[in-house]
């Protein structure tokens, strides 16, 4: 009898990174979401506001400027469709696989990390990476970017140049930070990508007093559901996450540290991959929500009504 209840003690310990996405779901009724922008992108993925409130898209491999009703225009060109970060008083980040990447091709160093200016005047500002996706800029400065082909992310300061800031998750997409900067969030989008094998694992990383990874490991906070494919991230006032499902079903969860809470709150969003609050003359209580190439569905821009607003 002992050993049938020592049998079944083990199995639910090593069954329990399974059932994070059952633990705690919130069970209100997902805000149906309502499309923002239906044309003219084939896919789209990252999204960001400028510190002017002006909002900024990657879609159709270049970066476009978004007006508050729907209309668009074209910055600039770019080989891929990855994350943005506003940067300084008007310009923007912007994460570019470069002319090639890990999942077509080999490892490679030919990412880069692009500045934007509003009038569509790039120039490189970090290069030597493989394949950069999302963009944090830090109130130092320093800018931390996942490479979701690998288990790296990266951070970059002018005066230090790019240096590896963690191997702790396995291929690394959203990040974001916590409001107290001792947590880093980490959505993991792949368990591989050769083949490629979706994940659905929100990581913590405690950070030390210095904003470098504590000596500890990272620990598994949410999962959103087999296949869900964890892409960007965002964070309310109230510092809870949000998480942009690129999976079959196209959803948008938000996990809460205090509570431990997983709460779906959008669905039906194809391809969902980066999101943001609103900010400037954009509703602050609402998401918006790019979404990748998705069977003839993806490009276009969702907007998801909140009870709150970002940071």
């Amino acid at each position: 009898m002992l050993k049938v209840f020592v049998a079944a003690v083990a199995a639910v310990f090593l069954l329990a990174p399974s059932v994070f996405a059952q633990v705690g779901r919130g069970i209100t009724e997902p805000v149906v979401a309502e499309i923002f922008v239906d044309e003219p992108f084939r896919g789209t993925e990252g999204i960001t506001f400028n510190n002017e409130g002006r909002l900024f898209v990657a879609g159709n491999r270049a970066v476009w400027e978004v007006m508050l009703n729907g209309s668009s225009r074209k910055l600039t060109d770019l080989d891929s469709n990855l994350g943005l970060a506003a940067f300084g008083e008007h310009d923007i980040l912007a994460a570019d696989f470069g002319p090639t990447n890990a999942f077509r091709q080999q490892r490679n160093n030919d990412g880069v990390v692009w500045r934007i200016t509003p009038e569509g005047e790039k120039t490189p500002y970090i290069t030597g990476l493989g394949d950069p996706n999302a963009l944090i800029v830090r109130d130092d400065g320093s800018v931390l970017i996942s490479d979701d082909a690998t288990n790296e992310i990266f951070v970059f300061d002018e005066e230090n140049g790019l240096r590896l800031f963690s191997t702790a998750v396995n291929h690394p997409n959203g990040i974001v930070l916590s409001h107290d900067r001792k947590t880093l969030y980490v959505a993991q989008i792949f368990k591989s990508i050769r083949p490629v094998i979706r994940d659905d694992s929100l990581w913590a990383i405690e950070l030390g007093a210095d904003g470098n990874p504590a000596p500890k490991a990272p620990k598994l906070v949410a999962r959103t559901g087999p296949m869900a494919a964890n892409d960007g991230l965002a964070i309310d006032k109230e510092g809870r996450i949000y998480i942009a499902a690129n999976g079959p079903a196209g959803e948008v969860w938000r996990y809460d540290p205090a509570s431990e809470n997983l709460t779906l709150i959008a669905g039906n969003i194809p391809g969902a991959a980066s999101l943001v609050f609103g900010r400037g003359e954009f509703d602050r209580n609402s998401l918006y929500v790019t979404t990748t190439f998705s069977g003839g569905r993806g490009g276009k821009i969702y907007r998801v009504k909140t009870d709150t607003t970002g940071k």
